[in-house]
C-alpha cells in the first residue's frame, strides 16, 4: 500500500510488512522508517501481537492536510507529524475472534510471514468534505465510521455483508457528503460473488449494486470501486477479471476492458481525468482521458459526434521507447481528440484545428493522401468512438523526401490559448473548443507574449525552410528536364551547343543546390563528415527557437534570445543571395535556352516553382 496526498506528493508513505512504513521525502531524498510499534510478526500468532498489521495494511494521507497520516492494525492509528509519533484513535474495530488469530500453517510446520494475520483494519477513507470524518473497513466483514475525528465510532456494516467478507476498498463520493461505495471480496472462502454496496446516508442504509445479473457476472469478485469525481453516478469497478463501468449509479454494469489483459484489478484511482489501475501481475495501466464517458449520452443521439476535449498542456510529453527494452508505452500526445461515428464510412472524416485568430494549425484526415500532406497517418473512420492525438504544435516545415536532413523538422509548439476543433463528415460539421494551458512549472517565468513571440519567429524560420526546399524541388525539376532535352537533342542530331547549354545550366543549378543543402549526406552520420549548408543552419536555428532539440526532447521555452534574431538575419542575407542566383539562372539562362528550343520547334523547359 502507498499513501499519497492528492495534491502534495513530496513525501510518499509505502507499507513494507509487520506495520513498517517506509517514508521517502522526494525533495531531499531522505528515507526513514516511521513504524508505529516495531514488533516482529514473523512466526508469531496474531493473538500474541500488540498490533495486528496485515501485509497490505492501509496507509492514507488526509486530503485536507498532507502532514496527517492514517494507518490500520486492528485499530485506526493517526500521525500528525509525518509518522514520528502515533495516536490510536479507535477501539478494536474487528470481530477480534481468537481462533482466527492462531498460528498459521501446520499441522507439521508453521509459516507466518504477516500476510496470514487476520482480524485487521483493511481499508481506511477520509471524507473529502470533512477532515474529522473517517471510515474503516476490516478483513472480517465490519464497516465503521467516526464523524468526530476518532472520538466515537459507529458500526455501519451493511446488512448484506457476507460473513468474514474483506472490505477491500471504501470510496467516498466527491459529490455529496454521506455517500460511499464499498467493494468487498470473499474469494478466500470460495465465495466468488461480486459485492458492491452504496450508502447515501453515512451508512444508516445500504443498497447492493451487484446482483450477479446486472452486468458483472456472478463469479467475478470485486476488489475496488470508484465514483468519477466529476460526474456523479459514473462508477468504475475492478474485478478479478478486468474493469466494468456503470453509467446509472450501479444499476447496470458493462465491461470497460478495451485492450486491458484479463487480470485481477487490485486498485483504481481517477486522477486528472485519467483512470489509473494497479493489477496483480500485469503492472500498472492508464486509460487516458475518461471525459468521453461523461458525454456518452450526448454522443449516441446522432450520426457523428465530436466530444468536448479536455484541457491540454503545453509540455514535452514524449515517452521513452527503447527497442527491446521492457519500458511502458509512451503517453499519447498532449491533446486527445475523440469523436463518435454511428456507422463506418468511406466518406472523408476530417478534423481541422485553428487558433484564436482563425489561422489554420493542423489537419487530420481519414484520406491517406490528405493525411500525407500533413506528414501523418490517416485517422479512423470506423463505427464507434475514435481518437486522435494532437501534439499541440503547428505544422513543421515542408521538407524534401528522399534526402538526409540534419536537424529538427517537426512542428512549432502552440502557445497557450483556445483553439477550435472542427469535425467534418459528409459535408456536415461540429465544432468544439480546446483549451491549451501553459506548463504550470513555468508560471511567472514565461508570459503569454513570450509564447506568442516564440511562435512568430519560429513560423518565420519554418516558412523560410519550406521556401528553401521548394527551391530545391524547382532545381531538381528543371535539371531533370534539361538533362533529358540535352540527351534527346544529341540523339536527334541537333547542334551540339544545345546539349552544351543544357549541361552548363545544370551545373549552375547544382552549384546553387550544393549551397542550399549538403549533397554528400547519405546517412545520419554524414553530418559529422561534411560541413553543414544553409538548410541545416536554418534547421538548427529552428530547433533552438521552437524549443525542441534534434532528438525531440524539450529545449528552451519562451521569447527567443537576441542571438537567435541576429542569426536569423545573417542567414536571411545568405538565402537572399542564393535565391537571386537561382532566379537569375531561371529567368535569364533557362529563358534563353527555351527561346533557342522554340525557334527549332522543340518543347520548352517548364519551371514549376517547387510544385
Amino acid at each position: 500500500p502507498v499513501g499519497l496526498h492528492p495534491d502534495h506528493t513530496e513525501i510518499i508513505y509505502a507499507g513494507c510488512y509487520s506495520g513498517i512504513i517506509d517514508a521517502w521525502d522526494r525533495t531531499t531524498g531522505q528515507r526513514r522508517w516511521v513504524t508505529i510499534y516495531p514488533e516482529e510478526q514473523s512466526g508469531e500468532a496474531g493473538y500474541n501481537l500488540t498490533y495486528r498489521f496485515q501485509w497490505v495494511s492501509p496507509i492514507v494521507v488526509s486530503p485536507h492536510d498532507p502532514g496527517v497520516v492514517y494507518h490500520g492494525s486492528q485499530y485506526v492509528h493517526r500521525s500528525t507529524d509525518g509518522g514520528m509519533t502515533w495516536q490510536t484513535i479507535s477501539p478494536d474495530l474487528t470481530t477480534n475472534t481468537r481462533e482466527h488469530q492462531d498460528y498459521a500453517g501446520g499441522p507439521i510446520d508453521h509459516d507466518i510471514t504477516g500476510v496470514e494475520v487476520f482480524n485487521t483494519v483493511f481499508s481506511i477513507a477520509v471524507s473529502p468534505h470533512s477532515p474529522g470524518e473517517i471510515w474503516a473497513g476490516t478483513d472480517d466483514g465490519r464497516v465503521h465510521i467516526s464523524r468526530d475525528d476518532g472520538e466515537n465510532w459507529t458500526d455501519i456494516t451493511p446488512r448484506g455483508m457476507p460473513r468474514f467478507g474483506t472490505v477491500d476498498e471504501i470510496d467516498l463520493s466527491a459529490h455529496r457528503p454521506g455517500r460511499a461505495f464499498v467493494a468487498v471480496q470473499r474469494y478466500r472462502e470460495d465465495d466468488f460473488a461480486p459485492y458492491i454496496f452504496r450508502t447515501d446516508d453515512y451508512g444508516a442504509s445500504w443498497v447492493t449494486l451487484t446482483s450477479g445479473e446486472n452486468g458483472i457476472p456472478a463469479d467475478y469478485p470485486v476488489r475496488t470501486v470508484r465514483e468519477d469525481p466529476e460526474r456523479q453516478g459514473l462508477l468504475y469497478a475492478g474485478t478479478e477479471f478486468g474493469v466494468f463501468v456503470s453509467f446509472d449509479d450501479g444499476g447496470n454494469w458493462q465491461p470497460l476492458q478495451l485492450n486491458l489483459p484479463v487480470t485481477p484489478v487490485t486498485g483504481m484511482r481517477v486522477a486528472h481525468q485519467d483512470l489509473i489501475l494497479s493489477t496483480q501481475g500485469r503492472s500498472f495501466w492508464v486509460l487516458d482521458d475518461v471525459t468521453p464517458l461523461h458525454q456518452l449520452a450526448d454522443a449516441a443521439s446522432g450520426a457523428f459526434y465530436l466530444y468536448q476535449p479536455r484541457h491540454a498542456y503545453r509540455v514535452n510529453a514524449a515517452g521513452v521507447e527503447e527497442e527491446g527494452e521492457p519500458v511502458p508505452d509512451a503517453r499519447p500526445g498532449n491533446a486527445l481528440i475523440s469523436y463518435y461515428l454511428a456507422d463506418s464510412t468511406e466518406t472523408e472524416v476530417r478534423v481541422d484545428i485553428s487558433d484564436g485568430r482563425g489561422v489554420h494549425v493542423r489537419t487530420f484526415s481519414s484520406d491517406s493522401s490528405e493525411a500525407a500532406k500533413e506528414g501523418g497517418e490517416p485517422i479512423e473512420s470506423k463505427a464507434g468512438m475514435n481518437r486522435l492525438a494532437w501534439d499541440v504544435t503547428y505544422a513543421g516545415p515542408d521538407t524534401l523526401g528522399g534526402i538526409e536532413i540534419s536537424g529538427f523538422a517537426g512542428g512549432i509548439k502552440a502557445p497557450p490559448g483556445d483553439y477550435q476543433v472542427q469535425l467534418s463528415v459528409g459535408g456536415e460539421t461540429q465544432t468544439q473548443t480546446l483549451t491549451v494551458l501553459p506548463d504550470p512549472r513555468l508560471s511567472g517565468v514565461v508570459s503569454q507574449t513570450d509564447y506568442e513571440e516564440q511562435l512568430r519567429l519560429g513560423t518565420a524560420i519554418r516558412d523560410t525552410i519550406s521556401r528553401i526546399y521548394d527551391a530545391i524541388r524547382t532545381i531538381r525539376s528543371v535539371s531533370d528536364q534539361l538533362e533529358a532535352l540535352g540527351a534527346r537533342a544529341e540523339e536527334a542530331g541537333l547542334p551540339v551547343e544545345i546539349k552544351a547549354s543544357a549541361d552548363s545550366i545544370v551545373e549552375k543549378l547544382g552549384a546553387v543546390e550544393g549551397s542550399l543543402r549538403q549533397t554528400k549526406n547519405k546517412s545520419s552520420q554524414d553530418m559529422l563528415r561534411f560541413p553543414p549548408k544553409l538548410d541545416t543552419q536554418y534547421l538548427t536555428l529552428y530547433s533552438y527557437v521552437t524549443g525542441v532539440d534534434n532528438y525531440g526532447f524539450g529545449g528552451p521555452e519562451g521569447v527567443p534570445t537576441e542571438g537567435a534574431y541576429a542569426r536569423f538575419a545573417d542567414l536571411n542575407v545568405e538565402w537572399r543571395a542564393l535565391s537571386l542566383r537561382l532566379q537569375q539562372v531561371l529567368e535569364t539562362e533557362v529563358a534563353q535556352f527555351n527561346a533557342s528550343l522554340q525557334s527549332r520547334g522543340v518543347p520548352a523547359v517548364m519551371v514549376s516553382n517547387g510544385e
